[in-house]
């Protein structure tokens, strides 16, 4: 079977595209979903996306699971298989509609990098945890000084957050966003994602429900943010609509062979 790796902003991807009919319904085994996300032992990723022909008004279906083989939405594999998508046509068609686990969604080509819209379902709620957001999958945003967030032990703090009763049975991204931004305007930002059950080195999503959140507490429609893996744009267009956009690149492709 053959896969192409994307990485959007330092969140990587196996994309394996599903569109001949004769794949058609077609759902990996969470063990080998597992295996080829393992860094050391399969090809290595954040999760698989999965590209199916699109149905009336859709250019195409994607398809997002976790390391863990649960499906779920994901921002930055939204971007990614926009780019994919637009690259098999050899950049004839710089704009798609699509769908995913949460509805339609339109991808646009804009200034070298894909764009695409998210929907913010829930807008930011005060919990005793964080603010509660909810962008295609659920997130909790915290804030903390730019200068401490490097030193962060985000893997002692995130999974008694991630699984709190509170949350459950989904449970919660944790997001933790620098209070205010860096002399070029942006703002760091760490997650740590469920499903991956690690810290990735950014987030679509979790990038959309920060934004969300600082448009809350300090006003603003755009916002840029600075992740581990990379830099990462948000515009929003309406009170639940918005734009996220950032660099994606295709590094390699290859053959998952019989195990």
């Amino acid at each position: 079977m053959q896969f192409v790796k994307l990485d959007a902003a330092g969140n990587d991807f196996v994309a394996i595209d599903l569109r001949s009919q004769e794949n058609e319904g077609w759902v990996p085994h969470p063990q080998s979903v597992a295996h080829w996300c393992d860094r050391r032992h399969g090809i290595g990723a954040d999760g698989v996306l999965l590209m199916r022909s699109g149905g009336a008004g859709a250019d195409f279906h994607l398809t997002f699971l976790n390391p863990d083989g649960s499906e779920a939405f994901c921002g930055n594999g939204a971007r990614a298989a926009f780019a994919w998508w637009r690259s098999l046509s050899e950049g004839q068609f710089n704009d798609a509609h699509f769908s995913a686990l949460d509805g339609i969604h339109e991808g646009h080509w804009v200034e070298g990098e894909p764009c695409v819209d998210l929907h913010v379902t829930t807008l930011p709620e005060d919990t005793a945890h964080g603010a509660y957001v909810h962008t295609g999958t659920e997130h909790l945003v915290l804030g903390m000084p730019a200068e401490d967030l490097p030193e962060l032990d985000l893997h002692s703090l995130a999974p008694p957050l991630r699984h709190h009763a509170d949350f459950a049975p989904q449970g919660v991204n944790v997001n933790v966003v620098a209070t205010s931004p860096d002399a070029d305007g942006y703002f760091a930002m760490r997650t740590f994602e469920k499903g991956v059950e690690a810290e990735t080195l950014s987030c679509g999503s979790g990038t959309v429900a920060a934004a969300a959140v600082l448009r809350w507490s300090m006003g603003g429609e755009a916002f840029k943010f600075r992740a581990l893996g990379g830099r990462l744009g948000v515009v929003f267009e309406g009170e639940k609509r918005a734009w996220l956009s950032g660099p994606v690149e295709m590094p390699f492709s290859g053959t998952i062979l019989p195990s």
